[in-house]
């Protein structure tokens, strides 16, 4: 014993036990990066097949999901319970900000993270410092930027030629010819639109709906469509409440007046209830009287109002209650309530219509109203479709008949990429021939380039070459080719040019020319799997350790944000 402390005697601690380090660290990274990659290799390009996940929902409810979008399998699988990884749950978080980002592009991310991580751990156990692989990748990411600069041409948003050859290399899945071309020539069209609208630097898709289902109506409108369908109150037996499936008359150039906020006439329409305590207190006849008087003047003052105003048609977000919604229909001013599925539905009508979302109707003015060119009612389904058509406002809907419920939501994903992808392509102004032609020639240049480096980095740059050569790989795979056959010829075809060519693969699986085929894709959307690649690859990487004291790996469920 010394300065008064007592000796202790401490339990060792074994740190073996819960460490893993060198070799079994990497094995247990690159593990993991193998395993997420098999999960959407095959879901790649043309061919991509699709992938059935048994998962929950948002809410927790049981949930199917067959998808051909490596994203949706993704998060499907976090729904489900996320992955038992934590290196797969930071390698599966990095891949997918690139696709809320962009709207693709998540399996060559993923599949090129993979490579790397591979290649880079064979060049770490043959030797290399791990900090040497991490040079040399990040030199051939460099490089791989200028050679996209020279392999890239340039697009106009007035192209919309061009703009449906990005949109329909985009849809991957199960599409005949015919369905493919009219889904590019609509969204073609409502990025032309956006662009001409909308500010240079930035086109906003979050005015572009895409609506799915059995018997839809399938077309582009210039305006919103509104979906409502029967609630549990409506349905429940012991409820009053009922949905209204009535319809519309059709309209024409009809003034609109949008509100989202309830609409509430009890506020200030009886002077009983003053005190304290909040409510109306009747306790007469009379008292009974004067209270429905008030509500029904303040109803009708609102009803005067609107009607001074010209206008047509009421759009509330909110549910009207009976006696107010015959008021409005009986002083001529129709009804479309509940309009919340989804909330922004009112503000996209109200950028539409060039009218603006109040929340109290009484101070509603003249130059807060919209304008419509023509409204109609129709049911689908099991739902009630309201359509504010020939709007003025660069807003719009673009609709698909499907022939089932479960196809609805995967043709709303492909839509919704396939309008990210090209505005993606119309706000950047450059673009990429696609089936993975930029892959094959960044690999050619980078062989060349590494014999240019004396040092330890050359293998790496050598490593990463290799690694990118993955992507057509596995396109040739999908398409049922000898990848080994069509990877042998497209590098004879790459390395016999002075610059970079645009020769990938075919949807038969053979070596083709894909700006010829009109096969192209936004520059941004190779270049970010590059980066996000090379950047999960850096930080795997550096891993020599996994140290989890009290945590047992095969049980560990880790979280990662998503949206």
């Amino acid at each position: 014993m010394e300065g008064g402390r007592k000796d202790v005697d401490y339990a060792p601690v074994d740190a073996g036990s819960w460490t893993l380090r060198d070799e079994e660290a990497r094995t247990f990274v690159s593990a993991a990066t193998r395993t997420v990659a098999s999960l959407v290799r095959s879901t790649l390009g043309p061919n991509g097949m699709s992938t059935q996940v048994q998962t929950v929902d948002n809410v927790e409810e049981p949930e199917t999901v067959l998808t051909s979008d490596a994203s949706e399998i993704l998060d499907a699988i976090e729904r489900g319970g996320g992955f038992g990884h934590p290196v797969a749950a930071l390698f599966v978080d990095a891949v997918d900000g690139m696709r809320r980002e962009l709207g693709d592009g998540s399996t060559t991310a993923v599949l090129l993270g993979e490579a790397l991580v591979d290649e880079g751990v064979d060049l770490v156990e043959a030797g290399l410092h791990p900090g040497n692989v991490v040079v040399g990748f990040s030199m051939a990411a460099a490089r791989a930027g200028a050679v996209l600069d020279a392999l890239a041409r340039e697009v106009d948003p007035e192209d919309v030629d061009l703009l449906e050859r990005v949109a329909a290399t985009s849809m991957t899945g199960d599409l005949d010819a015919t369905t493919r071309e009219a889904y590019a020539a609509r969204v073609a069209e409502t990025i032309r639109v956006l662009a001409e609208w909308g500010d240079t630097d930035w086109i906003d898709t979050d005015d572009a709906k895409v609506l799915a289902g059995p018997e839809a109506p399938g077309g582009r409108y210039r305006g919103v469509v509104v979906r409502r369908y029967p609630g549990p109150l409506d349905e429940s037996d012991e409820s009053l409440r009922e949905f209204d499936w009535s319809m519309l008359e059709p309209m024409t150039d009809a003034t609109v007046a949008l509100v989202d906020e309830e609409i509430d006439v009890e506020k200030t329409a009886t002077p009983f209830g003053q005190g304290s305590d909040p409510g109306v207190e009747i306790e007469s006849f009379e008292q009974w009287t004067d209270y429905t008087e008030g509500l029904n003047r303040r109803v009708a003052a609102l009803v005067d109002r609107l009607d001074g105003m010209g206008v047509d048609v009421l759009v509330s977000q909110e549910r009207l209650d009976d006696r107010t919604r015959t008021a409005f229909e009986s002083g001529g001013v129709a009804v479309v309530d509940e309009v919340k599925y989804p909330l922004v539905d009112v503000y996209r009508l109200a950028r539409a219509s060039g009218g603006t979302v109040v929340d109290d109707l009484s101070e509603l003015t003249p130059d807060q109203l919209g304008m419509v060119g023509s409204i109609t009612e129709r049911r689908v389904g099991d739902e009630k479709w309201t359509f504010f058509d020939d709007c003025e406002g660069a807003v719009y809907t673009l609709i698909v008949d499907v022939e089932t419920e479960t196809a609805s939501a995967e043709h709303e994903r492909m839509l919704e990429d396939a309008l990210e992808v090209t505005a993606t392509a119309a706000t950047d102004g450059q673009v990429l021939p696609g089936a993975g032609a930029p892959a094959m020639a960044v690999a050619a240049d980078l062989r060349g380039y590494a014999t240019s480096i004396s040092d330890l980095e050359q293998l790496a740059i050598e490593a990463f070459a290799d690694a990118l050569e993955s992507v057509p790989a596995a396109l040739a795979a999908n398409a049922g080719a000898d990848r080994l056959d069509l990877l042998a010829a497209l590098r004879a075809e790459h390395a016999t040019n002075e610059g970079p060519i645009s020769a990938g693969v075919s949807v038969d699986g053979e070596s083709f020319d894909a700006w010829e085929a009109g096969v192209v894709e936004p520059r941004r959307l190779f270049s970010q799997a590059v980066e996000t690649a090379n950047s999960v690859a850096e930080q795997l990487l550096t891993v020599d350790a996994v140290i989890h004291p009290g945590v047992d790996l095969g049980e560990f469920r880790p979280e990662p944000e998503r949206d």
